[in-house]
Formats: C-alpha cells, sequence, structure tokens
C-alpha cells in the first residue's frame, strides 16, 4: 500500500508537468505537500525493504521504492523551479541530481543484471533500437544502499520459461493448471509486472533527464557539467523508446515524452539529420507509436494534439488546425489550454491574426502562465490587422489600433509575476523589451504608439517558433509583405532595418552566425563544409547571454550534436 501511495503521489503530478509543457503547473505549491508526503512514503517503504532484506523478484531490496522516490524527487524538483524563491531553486537543483544519482544507479543494477522483459507484441518492439540495458559500457557508483547489494538470488539459468506471461493469460491457463501451479504462476506474473514497472520507470526518468540535460544551452551544459550533470541526448531518446514498448504508465509517458520531443524540441531546429535516418526525425516510428497508443486510449486529447501537431510538422497546416478546432471532451483545463495553444500558433503560421488574438486572450481564462507573453501575442495580431486596412478602411483601422495600443499597455503590467528558476520569464522579458523601445519611439517620433511599432513583431514570434519551416509558398509569401510593411518610413532605426534583413534571410533562406551555418547545412548537407558550419555555430554559441539565448542555445547544441556526430573520424 505505502508503495502504491508512494508511486500515486509521483505520477499524477508526472501527468500534470507532461500535460503542461507549456502551461506549465498552475498550483505549484498545492503540488508540493503531496510530492513531499509520496518522497516520504517511499523512502520509509525502501528502508525497510533494506533493513528486511526482502527481494522483490530478482531485485535487490528496496528498488522499486528508490524508483518511486526518484520519481516524487523530480516532480517536486520542476515545482520548485517554478517557484519565485532563489532557495527553492537550489533545492530543486540538489532534488535533481539526488534523482540522477539514484536513477544512474538503478539503471546501472538492472543493466547488470540482463533481465529479458516480454513487452509484448507492440509495433514499438518490432522496430525498437537495441537495448540500452545491454549498451551501457559506463561505470556509476551506487548511489543508495538498496543498490549495493545482491543482484538477487535467481540467475539466467533457471529464469522462469513463461517470463512475460500476462494476467489474462493466466486466467485463461487456471482451468488446467494445478492449484500448486496457480500460486507459483501467480507470484511469477506478479514479480514480472514489478521488475516491468522498474525497469521502464528507471529508463523513462533517467532518460528524459539524460535528454533534457543534452539540449542545455552550450553555456549551462558547460556549468552543469562541472556538479555532475551529464546529458546524452542519444542515450537519452534511446531510453525512452526503451520505456515506451511498457504497457504502463511509464511507457505511456514516455511516448508522449517522445512525440513532444521530436514534434516540438526538435522541429525548432534546422540543422538535423534527415528524416527517418539516425539523429533525425523518425517520422514512420513516431506514427506507429501514436497509432499504437491511439488505440489503446482512443478518447484522450492528448494524443489528438500529438496527431495534429504530426500534420503541421508535414507542413499541414490547415488539416491541423482543423483537427485542433472539433470538440474534445477532457476533464483537466490544462489539457483544453495546450489545444488552443497548439491551435494559436499553427493559425499564426497561416496568418490569421483574429483568431491568433483570439486564442491567446482566452488562455488567460484557462490558466495562470505568461499572461504578459499572451497580451504580447494578442497585440501584435491586432497591430498586423491594424496595418492591413489603414490605407482602405479608417473605422475598421481605428477600432484595430485601440485594441492593439491597449494590449500593448497591458503586457508591463505583467512583468515579473511569473518567475522560473526564480528569473523572469526569457519571452516575456523579450516583449517588455520591445514595447520599451515602442513607447520611447512614440514620444521620440511625436506618433501614435501603434505606428511606432517597427518590424512585425508576429513574424518575429513565427521565427522564435520556426514557423517558416512549416508554411506553404503562400503564407511565405504572406510573411515577406508583413516583414516589409513600413521599411521606407522614417522611424525605422539601424536595429530595425537589422531584423527585417534577418526575417527577410531566413524567408528566403539565411544568414547571421547561426543562420550562416544552417544556409551552408541547406547548400551542401551532410558531407561536406563541417568545419566552415561548426566555425558559425561556435561563434553563436559564445555570443553571451541575451533574452532568447535559451531558445536559439537549444537550436545550437542540436546542430552541434548532429555535426559532431556526422562529421568524420578524423576532424
Amino acid at each position: 500500500m505505502l508503495k502504491a501511495l508512494g508511486f500515486g503521489g509521483s505520477s499524477q503530478p508526472k501527468h500534470s508537468a507532461s500535460t503542461q509543457s507549456l502551461t506549465a503547473l498552475d498550483e505549484p505549491y498545492a503540488s508540493s505537500d503531496r510530492l513531499a508526503d509520496a518522497e516520504a512514503s517511499a523512502e520509509r517503504d525502501r528502508k525497510r525493504a533494506v533493513k528486511e532484506n526482502h527481494h522483490s523478484g530478482r531485485l535487490p531490496p528496496g528498488t522499486e521504492f528508490a524508483l518511486c522516490y526518484a520519481e516524487a524527487q523530480l516532480m517536486s524538483a520542476v515545482v520548485g523551479l517554478l517557484s519565485e524563491s532563489v532557495a527553492e531553486t537550489l533545492k530543486s537543483f540538489y532534488k535533481l541530481r539526488t534523482a540522477y544519482k539514484t536513477l544512474e544507479g538503478i539503471h546501472t543494477t538492472m543493466s547488470a543484471l540482463e533481465l529479458e522483459l516480454n513487452y509484448g507484441d507492440t509495433e514499438t518492439s518490432a522496430s525498437s533500437q537495441h537495448s540500452t540495458h545491454s549498451t551501457s559500457n559506463e561505470s556509476f557508483a551506487t548511489p543508495t544502499e538498496s543498490l549495493s547489494g545482491s543482484a538477487g538470488s535467481e540467475t539466467k539459468s533457471n529464469r522462469s520459461s513463461i517470463e512475460g506471461i500476462t494476467l489474462k493469460e493466466s486466467s485463461r491457463k487456471a482451468s488446467r493448471t494445478p492449484l500448486s501451479r496457480i500460486s507459483t504462476t501467480a507470484s511469477r506474473v506478479a514479480r514480472d509486472e514489478l521488475e516491468m514497472f522498474t525497469a521502464s520507470g528507471c529508463s523513462l526518468c533517467f532518460g528524459l533527464l539524460l535528454l533534457l540535460l543534452g539540449m542545455v544551452p552550450p553555456s549551462l551544459g558547460r556549468v552543469m557539467s562541472i556538479v555532475g550533470f551529464r546529458g546524452d541526448r542519444k542515450r537519452g531518446i534511446s531510453l525512452l523508446w526503451e520505456a515506451a514498448k511498457a504497457d504502463n504508465v511509464h511507457g505511456a509517458i514516455a511516448v508522449l515524452v517522445i512525440l513532444q520531443y521530436y514534434g516540438n524540441a526538435v522541429q525548432f531546429c534546422d540543422i538535423v539529420a534527415a528524416d527517418n535516418e539516425d539523429g533525425g526525425y523518425p517520422k514512420e516510428r513516431c506514427h506507429k507509436v501514436l497509432a499504437r497508443i491511439r488505440r489503446k486510449y482512443p478518447h484522450s486529447a492528448l494524443w489528438k494534439i500529438e496527431e495534429a501537431r504530426m500534420e503541421a510538422v508535414d507542413g499541414r497546416l490547415e488539416n491541423a488546425v482543423e483537427m485542433l478546432s472539433r470538440p474534445i471532451k477532457s476533464e483537466m483545463r490544462q489539457v483544453e489550454a495546450l489545444i488552443l495553444f497548439e491551435k494559436s500558433l499553427n493559425s499564426m503560421f497561416l496568418h490569421r491574426y483574429q483568431d491568433v488574438a483570439d486564442g491567446f486572450l482566452k488562455l488567460t481564462t484557462l490558466n495562470k502562465w505568461s499572461h504578459g507573453l499572451y497580451h504580447y501575442f494578442a497585440a501584435g495580431c491586432y497591430v498586423e490587422l491594424y496595418r492591413q486596412v489603414k490605407e482602405t478602411d479608417a473605422e475598421k483601422a481605428e477600432a484595430y489600433a485601440i485594441k492593439a495600443e491597449e494590449l500593448i499597455l497591458k503586457v508591463p503590467t505583467f512583468m515579473g509575476k511569473k518567475r522560473f528558476m526564480a528569473q523572469g520569464l526569457p519571452l516575456e522579458i523579450f516583449a517588455d523589451r520591445k514595447v520599451k523601445k515602442w513607447q520611447a519611439r512614440a514620444t521620440a517620433t511625436g506618433v501614435r504608439l501603434v505606428d511606432a511599432v517597427g518590424v512585425s513583431p508576429m513574424e518575429e514570434m513565427i521565427y522564435m517558433w520556426n514557423g517558416y519551416k512549416r508554411m506553404d509558398p503562400d503564407n511565405t509569401t504572406g510573411s515577406l509583405k508583413a516583414i516589409e510593411y513600413g521599411q521606407d518610413g522614417e522611424n525605422q532605426g539601424v536595429d530595425e532595418q537589422a531584423i527585417r534583413w534577418l526575417l527577410e534571410s531566413v524567408t528566403y533562406l539565411p544568414t547571421a552566425h547561426y543562420e550562416m551555418a544552417v544556409a551552408l547545412w541547406k547548400e551542401h548537407g551532410p558531407g561536406e563544409d563541417y568545419g566552415e558550419i561548426k566555425q558559425w555555430l561556435m561563434k553563436a554559441s559564445s555570443w553571451g547571454v541575451y533574452e532568447l539565448d535559451t531558445r536559439v542555445g537549444m537550436k545550437i547544441q542540436t546542430a552541434l550534436d548532429t555535426i559532431n556526430n556526422a562529421a568524420p573520424s578524423s576532424s
């Protein structure tokens, strides 16, 4: 029971974090007490199992409880990072490190056991990569006393021939099985379920940590490696695919993380391997795993979001918006917010400004996260609507201008209300700086605020979300028209002209440090100019601190990983 309480307390918030990747946890402090209870429960049971030398099948005493403890710590760390307290942020990093070392030890122990787990007949296992449990050559210290003892008394030679049997199979055979064997079979089924739970949970959590740590900007990555955090994107995603085979909560979350990674993080980047190649977007495999999970959870809104995102990734933005516009029932307000956020982004790429403005303003009623950014999005949309009719419909133009100015002035009022790692949100800081620049320009030139806005703020946001990668020629033409607005105006400074040139070059295909590397990659592809591409990337990575260094840094790190993996070994 205590184990169930520990796991229940940690798995519920884990679902929340997965389903709120952009809306975040609305009530972090309400979750922290529950997570503290989960940590305490799991740790008590782990210590008891070690003290009593209680073996759960072939696992060392307390291994499953150590996993529950690490899961609770991970979610507790996430909640702490969302707080406004520096002290809570520091505690969160300590918990992340503790969980990291615990999971590292569990993974090493289970690799040594070489358990042959039967995940069943799924598309994932049929096309799976090799098991990471048997490929790791690294030597890790065992972090807890629960993992330092015997690896279990049962060896490969005496393993059950019915390993991996399901409860349904055992019930069908019960009528012709002697009673003495029924209890033995039930015991082995329970053992297999527990081993599956522990193995899949370790692969999920450790894989996720390795993946995320492998994606941090280069500057932060160097600092984190000093304190013992070392990411490995390739190994992390391999562990997640391993966890995705499991027919349990860990498997479902692993699938969600994989689809989020390839549908979001990878799509933000330009220098990546080709689809279905090592290191690239495994399109066929993602489609297969989504089809499997959709059959199991046909009414889940989460998988419908991922289905729509795959349409957008393939450039079918209209289809994606249509799918996200269908009525979808969900008991979670956060899922509704995710659907609306995804729909609004795709509508932005289609230049449907009124829909985008309405969507982001509605988001302020669905969650408490980043209202400054939501108002900035909506304000930018009304600026674009104003510009479209300024010369043709004075009445509409005035209405749009009033709305745009009202929303622009609201953006600074939300600054500092939401923080991550005890710091302001990067995109909100960016939006606040832009608003201050527009206000200063309006005062200096004597024009109204809406006319002091520089290069299309919506095209800047499209660039931040790499929307040009998903656009068809008609929408690309629409972007160019929006970027070119006001290019001959007297109020445009050197910085606005630089932004315009950058966005135009990205729309056509790119220049600037990172974009120069992208241009070389697009022109020559893998196999040539690795050295020159890497030089441009290294220049971009060492630029220093700026508002969007986290977002751009992820692109740079992905590109460096791609180049380092693809370049000849002699280089």
